[in-house]
């Protein structure tokens, strides 16, 4: 006569608490497998986001020197060399000079146009360029607006009168720029009129 083996209470139980460990472990893989795609998800996405943000603040800073650059005249402190301004106006530096009270120009100003030209100053104002104060740019926006040129940027700026520039000839000038010192660094030096009258040649 045969007699059949009766699994026990604690094999029952041993069984039931294997499988709900497997399941457990099963369910910890799957939720930590979800955990690193959603965290890789977020990752990728963060780097897009922070690429379109740079994007975005390096066409904001090229339409900001573009613009600025458009509506100035600048030239280089170079001697013996005619560098013309916006409307055909010219300037040609014969002394370039650093000293302890800053960057010494001296030089002529040239005028092709049939305009008789009075009371004239000119106005020099040495600049970094505009990628140099890139950080200083960026610190300043606020709002949908973009912040114009700050005088806060500037090296130093002077003026000197001209007084009388005739059609289709030049006149002498002198300035000296202070602050500017000689360094490896490059500079700009944006040139205006200021006080000018004008007169048609002829009358």
């Amino acid at each position: 006569m045969s007699t059949t083996a009766t699994p026990s209470p604690s094999d029952d139980i041993f069984d039931k608490l294997h499988k709900r460990t497997r399941r457990l472990s099963i369910f910890i893989i799957v939720l930590a497998l979800l955990v690193l795609t959603a965290g890789a998800g977020v990752f990728v996405l963060y780097r897009k986001l922070k690429s379109v943000e740079q994007s975005q603040k390096d066409i904001a800073f090229s339409q900001f020197t573009d613009e600025w650059s458009n509506g100035q005249d600048f030239v280089q402190p170079t001697v013996n060399t005619i560098q013309f301004m916006r409307h055909g106006y010219s300037i040609s530096f014969d002394k370039v000079e650093y000293n302890q009270n800053g960057l010494h120009l001296s030089g002529q100003v040239g005028n092709p146009t049939h305009l008789w030209i009075s009371s004239l100053a000119l106005n020099f104002t040495a600049r970094p360029y505009p990628y140099k104060i890139r950080d200083k740019w960026e610190k300043e926006q606020s709002g949908p607006w973009q912040m114009w040129w700050s005088d806060d940027w500037d090296i130093g700026k002077a003026e000197t009168t001209v007084g009388a520039l005739n059609p289709g000839s030049t006149s002498f000038f002198e300035v000296t720029i202070p602050n500017v010192k000689q360094t490896s660094d490059n500079i700009q030096i944006a040139v205006s009129f200021s006080g000018e009258r004008y007169q048609y040649l002829g009358r």
